[in-house]
């Protein structure tokens, strides 16, 4: 499995090395650091999961993210920040990131973070998981409602949910299911309306809730 992490902090990048290779046998870990560099990394190596940091001294910020998932829209990106503003988590998973972590995690909880999404979760901080930091986690009827709710999906909306659920946008998911982009986003609306959400940053939301898992 080929992991590429991206950071200009080469001290970080050792450090989460470390971690990073405890998380499956025979792991490869690549690293760069800028964007510019990751980009050619990404069109030389097939990689599982690409690890960015929004912090870099190049770095525009959401702006980086957004060009990177234009560059290379078919790898998996995990934002790697300080900034834990929920504002900027959320566009995050607007513009396709498949995680969000917060640089402050423990390395207890990152790794955990890590092997979640590479189960095919989407990582969200809990305070990006709850309308309210003191609200309870669904209960387990709850969760098992929208479950229940996304097990109703055709099979043709699944295959959009799951691709819509890695971050892929309309254009993307229309060209890998050789769809037009008016029917993937009727499929789209169809899956919000099923799963109760009003934005792909709410579907991803419910999802993680939920424990709906996308492979």
């Amino acid at each position: 499995m080929n992991l590429l992490l991206v950071d200009d902090h080469a001290l970080f990048r050792e450090g989460l090395r470390e971690l990073l290779a405890d998380i499956s046998p025979g792991v490869s870990i690549r690293e760069a650091a800028c964007v510019e560099d990751a980009i050619d990394e990404c069109k030389l190596t097939n990689f599982r999961m690409v690890l960015l940091d929004l912090g870099l001294s190049t770095s525009d910020g959401l702006g980086t993210l957004d060009a990177f998932r234009v560059a290379v829209p078919g790898v998996p990106v995990i934002v790697l920040s300080g900034d834990e503003n929920p504002r900027h988590m959320k566009s995050a998973i607007d513009l396709g990131a498949v995680g969000f972590i917060p640089k402050a995690h423990t390395s207890k909880l990152m790794i955990a973070a890590l092997r979640f999404v590479l189960a095919g979760g989407i990582y969200l901080p809990p305070n990006l998981l709850h309308e309210d930091i003191e609200l309870e986690k669904p209960t387990a009827a709850a969760a098992g409602a929208v479950a229940a709710a996304y097990a109703r999906l055709s099979p043709r909306q699944q295959e959009v949910a799951t691709l819509l659920l890695q971050g892929n946008s309309n254009k993307v998911i229309a060209r890998r299911l050789a769809l037009s982009e008016g029917t993937v986003k009727a499929h789209v609306s169809a899956i919000f309306q099923i799963i109760g959400a009003k934005s792909r940053v709410e579907a991803v939301i419910i999802a993680a809730k939920s424990g709906i898992k996308v492979l």
